[in-house]
């Protein structure tokens, strides 16, 4: 085994998205995954109980093996039972670390498995879509994080440290100036971009020597004591300030790919146990709506015979103007803002195209955010969304591509079986009434009485069979498009059988026939032209694929408060193949007898599941057998006396 991953289980309501993320790369590295539950000894509240509960159960149903290990310290026991199953890897919440603050705090759980596992890749996965969007001052952060704001904090800090310094140059030297103006941008570099910092030192340093530093009022110095103090303020406040600020820069991109991945992640757990496009179309919607809290909608566009689909929580708001801009956003593949007619002025809703390679198949729209900086991130993740999006809609597409070619090919096949059995089958009697007729032409005929019977003879049962070829191909007809009824009426078992065995009588030539009846007068509630047909199609069918005289059987029986009708030979039966599928029309298969349009056992098929019961076909250690059993029909059943 190459590994398997462990995923530490608690009644934490976040536990959910660990074990999706879990199982999502189980399954793309082909390798188990386990959930592991450390018992501390505390007793839980029952909310939590029944929280853990659930979050083990969640994970039993998604494949995972649950183990339960008891132990104090929960760190140190989760990653000995890691160890003990060989897991290659942990998996923690980022919202179990502890927050690098301003004031440490006492390591967390999580922070303790982070630090020990030693020779064991831990995987810190955000198990909160909705991730801080910083670990230090998250408040300021976000209320500085537009350019325009940190220049205006860099001019309010600047204005206010410079003030302060002034008043304070009388009980200060100039190395504590210094400092406070290095406080200034240390601070300003917690929640400023390296730009602003880096202009924040060069302006603090011509300040300070400009004010302080002795010639004042000048940008000289005089001193090289004074000249070294400058020196090193400057590249102090500029480095530490331009790599404080290059920190923060990077922690916020880290964040913000640490939300593309659980956005992603949920994305394709979302997709993918969905069967059609518009499930995916609504579960997408779904997704950006609890994401970014703001109203949605799925344009896709439409495909050979398929309409236009628009679904999501907008789509019933979106007007005709709107609609069009979303057709454009499909047609151009470009992102497009568009407003409705209360709101010319200004965009109301934005679309995004959704596009696998270079097919544009849909566009997600959704509600403009009135914090306008948010557009490029919503943006940039429903391009992501989009992708997966129309993966899925370009896979369901294939498949339905390839049905429908492969329905295509079988209706060929049909239709060409079809065409050459009604071809043979009607040409054959077509070929003998015609050459019939055409001897009873002759005159010198008429007195040989003989000759003349047997060519009427000969062109009756041509028609006959002609008649019979018509009537299969008009009642396959009738069973599929679910009109054929039924006369029921009460008729006894030997009656049943007597009529069956009479219309076969030709086939039998030479066989032995053994009829087997109920014992006792039995009577069942049928269509009697139906079930005779059925019991002869039968009783020819053994007589095809059984070798020539050969015994056959027919069983009339009670089952089922109704009539079993099983037709016996001694014959190998149908092939393997055809035995997958022993009752579909025009199922020849190689090795099969040829003969007929291969209707015949379907119509049986048909009579015996309009009569509510059905038909089976198996090998036998004797032979082949096909059963029809009629459920409920024996005379004195309600059912029966029902009727259709």
């Amino acid at each position: 085994m190459a590994g398997i991953i462990a995923v530490g289980i608690s009644s934490s309501p976040n536990a959910e998205r660990l074990m999706r993320w879990a199982k999502h790369k189980s399954e793309s590295l082909d390798i188990e995954w386990c959930a592991i539950h450390v018992d501390d000894g505390s007793l839980p509240s029952k909310a939590d109980k029944e929280s853990l509960e659930a979050n083990l159960s969640r994970a039993e149903s998604m494949g995972a093996q649950i183990i339960t290990a008891v132990g104090s310290d929960v760190a140190a026991t989760f990653i000995a039972a890691a160890s003990e199953k060989k897991a290659t890897m942990l998996v923690i919440g980022r919202s179990g670390l502890s927050a690098s603050g301003l004031f440490p705090r006492r390591a967390t759980i999580s922070d303790k498995i982070l630090r020990n596992a030693r020779g064991l890749d831990v995987v810190v996965v955000s198990d909160e879509i909705g991730s801080k969007t910083s670990s230090v001052i998250p408040s300021l952060v976000h209320l500085f994080s537009a350019p325009w704001t940190q220049y205006a904090l860099l001019c309010g800090v600047f204005v206010l440290v410079t003030a302060l310094c002034l008043l304070l140059q009388p009980v200060l030297d100039r190395r504590n100036i210094a400092l406070l103006y290095l406080a200034a941008v240390l601070l300003l570099s917690l929640v400023a971009s390296p730009a602003p910092v880096t202009l924040l030192a060069i302006v603090s340093s011509l300040t300070y020597n400009f004010l302080f530093i002795p010639p004042k009022f000048t940008l000289t110095i005089s001193s090289p004591e004074d000249i070294l103090l400058f020196v090193i303020y400057f590249l102090v406040a500029a480095v530490t300030g331009f790599l404080s600020a290059s920190l923060r820069s990077r922690e916020r991109l880290l964040l913000k790919r640490d939300r593309a991945a659980s956005f992603l992640l949920v994305v394709a757990d979302r997709l993918s146990g969905l069967t059609s496009i518009e499930e995916a179309a609504a579960a997408s919607s779904q997704i950006v709506d609890s994401h970014f809290g703001t109203p949605s909608v799925i344009c896709i566009a439409p495909w050979n015979d398929v309409p236009e689909i628009i679904v999501g929580s907008a789509a019933g708001s979106l007007s005709a103007t709107e609609k069009l801009q979303a057709r454009d956003c499909i047609e151009r593949g470009t992102a497009v803002s568009a407003s409705n007619g209360r709101r010319r002025q200004e965009a109301q809703y934005r679309f995004v195209p959704a596009s696998s390679g270079d097919s544009v198949v849909a566009a997600i729209g959704y509600e403009i955010p009135a914090e306008k900086s948010r557009i490029e991130e919503i943006d940039r993740l429903l391009l992501a969304l989009g992708r997966n999006l129309a993966l899925f809609i370009e896979r369901v597409r294939s498949d339905e591509l390839s049905k429908r070619a492969a329905l295509e090919l079988e209706s060929e096949r049909l239709a060409k079986v079809l065409f050459d059995s009604v071809s043979h089958e009607l040409k054959t009697p077509l070929t003998s009434i015609t050459g019939s007729l055409s001897a009873l032409r002759d005159q010198d005929l008429f007195s040989q009485a003989a000759i003349r019977a047997e060519l009427v003879d000969g062109a009756l049962q041509s028609a006959e069979n002609l008649t019979r070829t018509v009537d299969d191909m008009l009642s396959i007809g009738r069973i599929e498009a679910g009109t054929l009824k039924l006369k029921r009426e009460p008729i006894e078992a030997a009656e049943l059988a007597r009529s069956a065995v009479v219309a076969v009588s030709a086939h039998l030539s030479g066989r032995k026939l053994t009829v087997h009846l109920p014992k006792g007068p039995a009577a069942y509630v049928v269509d009697s032209i139906l079930v005779n047909r059925l019991a002869v199609n039968l009783l020819e069918n053994a007589c095809k694929y059984s070798s020539a005289g050969a015994p056959v059987e027919l069983e009339l029986a009670d089952k089922d408060g109704g009539l079993s009708l099983t037709v016996r030979d001694s014959g190998p039966g149908f092939s393997s193949e055809r035995m997958l599928h022993p009752f579909a029309k025009f199922a020849h298969r190689a090795g099969d007898r040829q003969g007929g349009l291969g209707l015949g056992l379907a119509i049986c098929k048909g009579i015996a599941e309009a009569h509510g019961g059905s038909i089976e076909a198996k090998k036998t250690a004797a032979g082949f057998e096909i059963e029809a059993v009629l459920p409920g029909c024996r005379e004195g059943d309600a059912d029966a006396r029902a009727g259709d």
